[in-house]
Formats: structure tokens, sequence, C-alpha cells
């Protein structure tokens, strides 16, 4: 399991989360020289075979992809001046948005939809997310949206002329150090066995599309090395809103763009990336203090963080505080049916030292 000695409640913590709770995991604690700590245990597959966690198994990030690509490479292309954030997003019907907004979760858009039950390829799903999703009015409430993601991956694919997912590899994930094996999109079949094991079936989102008369996009029986998420599967497996695989090293490397010091955003970007708006969200982040967020309330004021439907969660300290990262595949073989909050919150205690 790779725990040490010093992190003794953490040892306890991975020995009750694991099996009964995920079949594996990987973690670590940064602070502004790197890794202080980490480990890995488990299984990244307990079916159709049995395969162990190593520090190099590719975990499905989920929504992690939501500010560890999508949020970097917007950001990015601000301070590049390739994209005005605070611009109205042309094309729109009904009151306009921005990408601000999207990255903030307040341009109106609703929690998750099918597109693949409203459009037969790209451009229909980003002509149904501009013209016929619907939507609340944007600035008058925060609401968690993959939608939106979906359409800033697509917007930025326009600005940036590229696929999202060479975008990311060619201006976030190689300037960062990060190697095709570490952080990508789609893992190419090679890889299948370095990567952790999601729900067998997508019978968890089955069930939700169902009232929209559509099932997900064809998965193999097993899942493996698969993006769960159906809208990121039914796009290709890159998305904004989800699709990136990454290791533990990958998303440490990711990690470290949030920085001062990296030198990665500019002042004004992380300042965006770190300040919450009144419904405490960021571009691309939660803030400590939200309603509700059992991970949060944990935290020091000033940090953000971040989780995916995996069962990942990346949380962050300010300025060069400490950061936080747990990656696990608890919906392996099956979605447990089980909220996942407290037991992230529980991580960070036991990472914290704190009770």
């Amino acid at each position: 399991m790779h725990v040490p000695l010093t992190h003794e409640p953490l040892g306890a913590y991975f020995g009750a989360l694991c099996p009964d709770k995920t079949p594996g995991f990987a973690w670590s604690i940064l602070d502004g020289s790197g890794r202080k700590s980490g480990g890995w245990g488990g299984q990244a597959a307990v079916d159709p075979e049995i395969v162990p966690v190593e520090e190099g198994t590719l975990f499905d990030l989920a929504s992690l992809t939501k500010p560890l690509a999508t949020a970097l490479l917007a950001l990015q292309a601000e301070d590049r001046g390739e994209l005005d954030l605070d611009s109205p997003v042309p094309g729109t019907a009904g009151v306009p948005f921005t990408c601000l907004q999207i990255l903030r979760h307040e341009a109106g858009f609703p929690a998750w939809v099918p597109l693949y039950a409203f459009a037969q390829d790209r451009a229909a799903a980003k002509r149904w997310l501009l013209e016929s999703c619907p939507r609340g009015v944007p600035g008058e409430k925060t609401e968690y949206s993959c939608p939106g993601y979906v359409l800033l991956g697509f917007i930025l694919e326009e600005v940036l002329h590229g696929s999202i997912d060479r975008l990311f590899a060619d201006r976030v994930a190689s300037p960062l150090g990060a190697r095709p094996e570490e952080v990508c999109f789609a893992p190419a079949a090679d890889l299948r066995r370095r990567t952790a094991a999601t729900e067998r079936g997508n019978f968890h989102e089955a069930t939700m599309a169902r009232q929209f008369g559509a099932p997900p996009p064809f998965v193999e029986p097993s899942g493996w090395g698969q993006v769960n998420d159906g809208n990121a599967r039914f796009l290709g497996g890159a998305a904004g809103n989800a699709g990136l695989f990454a290791t533990l090293g990958g998303v440490e490397r990711l990690v470290s763009a949030l920085r001062p010091s990296s030198g990665f955003l500019s002042d004004r970007a992380l300042d965006r990336a770190w300040r919450p708006s009144a419904g405490f969200r960021t571009a691309g982040w939660k803030a400590a203090g939200h309603p509700g967020w059992a991970a949060g309330a944990v935290l020091p004021p000033g940090s953000v963080g971040h989780e995916g439907f995996t069962g990942t969660g990346v949380w962050m300290e300010p300025g060069e505080g400490m950061s936080y990262i747990l990656l696990t595949n608890r919906i392996h073989p099956r979605h447990p049916g089980t909220d996942f909050g407290e037991a992230r919150a529980a991580f960070l205690k036991a990472a914290r030292g704190t009770s």
C-alpha cells in the first residue's frame, strides 16, 4: 500500500476504505516542493480479472476533467488573447451568457442531460446546446452543470482550432511535463491493463437516461479502458466535462499549474481560478464554504477543490499551501448506489491530521 508510517491515520483510513468502499486507490499530499507522501493499493480491476493498482495506473478522472483540462485551457486562452471569458457566447438562443459563467456554473444550464438523446454527432450536439437546451437565466443561480462544460469544450475547439484532446496534450500536458502515458483522453488499447476499471455495463447512467428514451452509447461489457461518462463516450471519449485519464503523478503535474510558482497562468487567471463568486464557485473549482460540501468543511478558508463521479478528488489550500489528491475506482464493478462525500471528507481529515 506504500503508506508511510508518519501517516498512520491514512493507513487506518485506507484499511477501512478498501476493499469495502472501493476496489483500489491512489493518493498523495503535496507541498510547494512536490509530493510529501503518497501511496496506492487494492485492485485496478476485479472483473473480468484481477489487476492490482500500481503507481502508473491510469484512473478515469471523470469531472476532474473540468478544472484540470477545460478550465486550464480556457484560462490559458484568455492569457494569450485568444478568448475573452467575459464576452457573450455568440449564436445562443435566449438570454446570452459568457464563458466565465460556464466556468462558474452560472450560465443556467441544467445539471445533466444525455446529449445522445438530442443529437447524432458533435456538430448537432453543439447546435442543440446553443439553441435548444433548456436553460435558466444566466447569473440568477449557481447549478453544477455537465452540459455547460461540454459546450465550453466545443467553444475551445472552435476558437483554438483543434480537438480538445490534442489541445490539452499540446498546450497543457506537454508544457507541464506530463507524458501521454501519464495523462490522456481515450487511452490507447495497449494501455488498457494500466487503467483502473469503472462500472461494467454503465447501468447507473442507463437508468438516468431512460426517462429521455435513449440508452447510453455502446460500452464494452467490461467498461475497462473506456470513459465511464456517456456524453464523453458519445463524443469519442474526449469532452469538456469528462474523458481525462491520469496517473497519480499526472494529476500532480496538472495541480501544479494552479500554484503561483509554476508560472503557467497569469496572476489574473489564477485569481479567476481561486476567487469565488457569490455561489462559491471559481473558474473551474468549488470554494471552501460551499453549503453542504462535506470535504469543503474540512479545508481552511480560501481553499478550493473538485470531485469526480468515479471516486476522484483534488483539494488545494491557497497560495503555495498543501494539495491533497485521492483517486479511486469506487464504481467498479457496479455503482454501489451510495454517496462518497463523507469518505472524501474522512480522507482529508486523516491527511491533514484533523478530527
